[in-house]
């Protein structure tokens, strides 16, 4: 496989690291509240919705992938650009799913980690 091939495979890696993560977290909060562990007696009670079960397997997902991430990019360089990415990606979803309100705070702080990661990327 040509170097610029892998190399663009490997950072459409981390945009599904991304999208699996924040998406997987959201639906486990929106799938959380129709889930949960009852203990009665010897007996465990164990109820998950559907919307919850998508969420850990789409997180479950996010951590293989960052496991082959951090094989391949630098840490210094991968770990703030997906966190920041996470971030960003995690409002969007929440606010499209779960209706939470977007800040003008968090508006300003998206700018800011999305000009940081061009800077950062710079060479």
């Amino acid at each position: 496989m040509p170097k610029g091939t892998k190399k663009m495979l490997n950072y459409l890696l981390v945009i599904l690291y991304v999208l699996a993560g924040s998406l997987g977290m959201v639906l486990i909060k929106k799938g959380g509240g129709n889930s949960g562990i009852v203990l009665g007696g010897a007996k465990i009670n164990i109820s998950m919705s559907m919307m919850f079960i998508v969420g850990m397997l789409l997180y479950l997902c996010s951590f293989l992938l960052w496991i082959y991430i951090l094989q391949v990019f630098s840490l210094t360089y991968i770990s703030p650009v997906s966190y920041g990415l996470v971030f960003i990606a995690t409002a969007i979803f929440s606010h499209f799913i779960l209706n939470d309100t977007i800040s003008k705070e968090q508006i300003v702080g998206a700018i800011l980690i999305v000009s940081g990661i061009i800077f950062a990327s710079k060479k």
